[in-house]
């Protein structure tokens, strides 16, 4: 991925060639909406974890949003009371992601850090992500769960 916190423009085919990071209120409508999308699809499942990370997600704040040229960074705010995973720090789930202009598709990654939702990260593979994505279709999705061992587990 590319830099975070970086500032830069939008090209004229309305797709970021770096911007920089923004608050929820300032991020564009369209990440928002697949951010929630996909929240929906990575913590999903039966998992004790599962049901704990939707607890989170339920209370959480978006603090930060991050555009990187080739994808995007949210950053979540959990309140300090809220019940915490073990393991504490684990990284998974994946929804293939359909965006129109983005030839070869995309993907994303949940964070865990310290027992709490940390971070969002939505990639393309090497191709630019639209400013204003059009999103055709989400499908294959795997529910962030921690292995046995604390290391993601991603069962396809």
């Amino acid at each position: 991925m590319g830099q975070r916190g970086c500032s830069g423009s939008t090209s004229p085919a309305g797709r970021v060639s770096f911007a920089g990071a923004m608050t929820r209120a300032e991020a564009p409508r369209e990440v928002l909406e697949l951010v929630a999308r996909l929240m929906r699809l990575l913590l999903a499942g039966d998992h004790p974890t599962c049901a704990l990370l939707r607890d989170q997600y339920a209370r959480a704040t978006i603090r930060q949003v991050t555009l990187a040229g080739v994808g995007f960074f949210v950053d979540f705010e959990v309140p300090a009371e809220s019940a915490r995973t073990a393991p504490e720090k684990f990284t998974g789930g994946d929804v293939n992601i359909q965006v129109d202009g983005v030839e070869h598709g995309a993907g994303c990654l949940l964070f865990v850090r310290d027992g709490v939702l940390s971070m969002l990260e939505g990639y393309t593979y090497g191709e630019e992500w639209p400013e204003h994505a059009v999103v055709r279709e989400l499908r294959d999705a795997v529910p962030i769960v921690p292995g046995d061992d604390g290391l993601p587990r991603r069962s396809r």
